[in-house]
């Protein structure tokens, strides 16, 4: 079977499709510093939310998830999410790995190769960025491909469906970490030219700073 799909035209962009690898949003996070769902904050047109289900769909990841706690149906209701799976996050005190499992869960039957696991306060990591995730995974053939730059590690990161077991058993304390530090050789480093991997927006004042860089005129706080 091919793993990949045809080509699709979005816009003027012809993409390739990678019809075995998933997107999974991780956005049941409680936001308590920001005080208001990350998922909902504005950039460059787009909430958080919508900018990344577009970036993994421009760069040819047409299976979508996104990992949202039980009472978060304000986010539902500010997105029309056609053909995007909502999970639930049973367990949101165990922090993103509890997203991590319930995303698992929801494609451990289906011919899914890889989950791209995404946390919503990195929405502005490029397109490019993503390619090279995807290429990295098909190209070295590493159970878990991080985005570095700079030398340093950061998100969103593909975990093989040959770890899967591992992080649904992975301990709340560690989560995901546990599993990247487990082996260092199965892990693969793409260097990207995209600090966006190392800023994660998680406070107002790096909510600003992000909306100050951009050119767009944004405004200030949560879609409605």
């Amino acid at each position: 079977m091919d793993r990949h799909g045809p080509n699709v035209r979005l816009g003027r962009t012809e993409v390739k499709t990678f019809a075995m690898i998933a997107l999974l949003v991780l956005a049941a996070g409680e936001s308590r510093r920001m005080g208001y769902p990350k998922a909902l904050l504005r950039y460059r047109g787009r909430t958080f939310l919508e900018s990344i289900l577009d970036a993994a769909w421009a760069a040819g990841i047409e299976r979508r998830l996104v990992a949202l706690a039980p009472d978060e149906d304000n986010v539902l209701r500010a997105h029309e999410l056609h053909n995007v799976v909502v999970v639930r996050n049973e367990t949101p005190q165990a922090g993103p790995i509890g997203s991590i499992r319930a995303g698992i869960r929801a494609v451990f039957n289906h011919p899914v190769e890889a989950l791209l696991v995404w946390p919503v306060d990195h929405p502005h990591v490029s397109v490019a960025t993503v390619q090279a995730l995807v290429a990295g995974f098909y190209q070295a053939k590493g159970a878990i491909v991080v985005p570095s730059y700079g030398g340093r590690r950061g998100h969103p990161v593909v975990f093989s469906r040959s770890v899967f077991e591992e992080l649904l058993e992975a301990p709340d304390s560690e989560g995901a970490r546990a599993v990247v530090r487990r082996d260092p050789r199965r892990v693969v480093d793409v260097a990207v030219e995209d600090a966006a991997v190392l800023e994660g927006i998680d406070t107002p004042a790096q909510y600003e700073a992000l909306l100050r860089r951009s050119a767009f005129p944004e405004a200030r706080g949560p879609a409605t």
